[in-house]
């Protein structure tokens, strides 16, 4: 955990020092600039990271019609040269809108050591089991005794940050002579509340915009299933002319959906071959999940449903951390302003991500994703 907590320490620990020369280094706004500063530098360094997430995500998005054409294209053709070939042009269609299917695992990956060692940090200013005045004797990663003392000496409205909710009286009387536990609960409650209020807001927006655009995605795709059984692209409820013919949808193509595809007679099969019959067990209604294709697609869309399950349950649940670790785990008041102003980040980024968005990657009809599909 050390190999987090120092380098997250030494950016504490320069902020404080900057702050230091505009007001007094051992105040409680010193330290608590010293914290915020240090998630503004996180999220800063992530910053890039993010917003290439949030970029493929939005190309993604509008591929999905395009890769239900190759998968259509394909769904006849089992070979293992078949399959070959549609890999190679799963990867060039990625390749050509710059995406990487794995890319939103990337900032994930990255903040989890960086909050770690912050939590670290932040929690072994005051260790469990450890009297204050030992305490002040020790160092915390980059923090010298001289600062850790400081630190456990600065308060907010009268309440030290390094107090939490259950602490010992005998623990309190030493870090802030005459500090009661209402005086805590009076800081750390509303803290921790909103904390929690934030964390929800934010995975709710995040979860209601994926779900709305994963519903358009499917329309979307849908309508190029339907094209597909027509054998042509649909303008005002007629299918266009392809190479000068065009093609009559029988009343079998013009039923629901179960009966088109059991229709031999409709015009384009998935190998792009007008009035090839449609195999046994080949329609929309089968598709067993060994008779799909390994592509890039289906990975990326399996780990997007596993994501969306895990976001789903989480949204409920994680919010709940930062007030039961307040109680439970005595998170000092400082990881509840760590908390809280990492939400706040995070909702004013998704904001500017979604405005920039908005006019980089604006989403046309054809993909039937709204302008906000992705926080």
């Amino acid at each position: 955990m050390d190999l987090f907590a120092y380098p997250v320490s030494l950016v504490m620990k320069f902020w404080h020092w900057v702050l230091g020369f505009v007001v007094d280094p051992d105040s409680g706004v010193a330290w608590v600039g010293s914290v915020l500063l240090l998630v503004v530098t996180v999220r800063l360094l992530l910053l890039r990271s993010m917003w290439r997430q949030q970029y493929s995500m939005r190309k993604m998005a509008q591929l999905g019609p395009r890769m239900k054409e190759l998968q259509l294209k394909y769904k006849d053709r089992k070979s293992p040269e078949d399959r070959q070939e549609q890999a190679k042009e799963m990867q060039a269609m990625y390749s050509d809108a710059g995406v990487n299917p794995l890319a939103g695992c990337l900032p994930l990956l990255v903040q989890i050591p960086v909050f770690l060692g912050l939590y670290h940090v932040l929690l072994n200013f005051s260790p469990r089991g450890v009297s204050i005045e030992e305490a002040q004797t020790m160092t915390n990663g980059a923090f010298g005794p001289d600062q850790v003392s400081s630190f456990l000496n600065a308060e907010i409205f009268g309440v030290p940050l390094a107090s939490y909710i259950r602490m010992p009286q005998e623990v309190m009387d030493s870090l802030h002579p005459g500090l009661v536990r209402e005086d805590i609960l009076v800081l750390a409650v509303p803290l921790f509340v909103l904390a929690g209020i934030a964390t929800f807001i934010n995975m709710w927006n995040s979860f209601r915009r994926q779900k709305a655009a994963k519903e358009a995605e499917k329309a979307a795709v849908a309508q190029v299933e339907a094209e597909d059984r027509a054998g042509g692209p649909f303008v005002d409820g007629e299918v266009v002319e392809i190479d000068g013919e065009k093609v009559e949808r029988t009343g079998a193509d013009s039923g629901d959906g179960a009966e088109r595809d059991a229709d031999e007679n409709s015009a384009e099969r998935a190998d792009g071959t007008p009035g090839t019959p449609a195999k046994a067990g080949s329609g929309a209604g089968s598709g067993a999940a060994g008779d799909k294709p390994q592509d890039f697609s289906s990975i990326a869309e399996s780990m997007t449903e596993s994501m969306n399950q895990s976001m789903k349950i989480m949204m409920y649940l994680f919010p709940f951390f930062p007030i039961v670790g307040a109680y439970f785990f005595n998170f000092p008041i400082a990881i509840g302003l760590y908390w809280l102003t990492n939400n706040v980040w995070t909702a004013v980024q998704s904001h500017i991500f979604m405005e920039k968005l908005e006019k980089e990657l604006p989403m046309t009809s054809r993909e039937g994703l709204p302008p906000s599909a992705f926080m």
